[in-house]
């Protein structure tokens, strides 16, 4: 997972840089997108797919909000905002040049997906522990 966010963080990087290459001509070579691409998405099901697969029996988000981690549910927030925040950007962007929207969908998909996994993590980790202190069985004594 951790590589995973490494991989995040220099493919969003990656493409900033193409981005300002991109705002500067006015258009992209497709073949210099790739390992941003690659890196950022890639990176991002690295650690969202393990992140999933740490509680076995679901992590109900909304149900348990006041239960999870208080990192987790800011992981969580930052996350949606992420999400938002990227689909307002590539509408706007979308308005002003039709293939700018295909420029910055990953990054800030890969963004997302990284805190979305440390947070579900987080949560089922969280979560494992919990059953797993309800499920310590207590020794009485027996009576006199």
């Amino acid at each position: 997972m951790a590589g995973g966010t490494l991989s995040v963080l220099a493919g969003t990087a990656l493409g900033l840089g193409s981005l300002s290459a991109f705002l500067r001509d006015g258009q992209s070579e497709p073949l210099r997108l790739l390992p941003s691409l690659v890196m950022s998405l890639g990176g991002g099901y690295a650690v969202l797919f393990p992140a999933i697969g740490i509680s076995p029996g679901g992590v109900r988000i909304h149900r348990n909000w006041r239960r999870h981690p208080r990192l987790a549910r800011v992981l969580w927030m930052l996350s949606l905002a992420v999400a938002v925040t990227g689909l307002a950007t590539c509408i706007a962007a979308g308005a002003a040049n039709p293939t700018a929207p295909g420029l910055l969908v990953w990054l800030f998909m890969g963004l997302y997906l990284a805190l979305a996994g440390w947070a579900s993590a987080l949560m089922g980790a969280a979560e494992l522990r919990r059953q797993e202190v309800q499920d310590v069985p207590t020794v009485t004594a027996p009576g006199r």
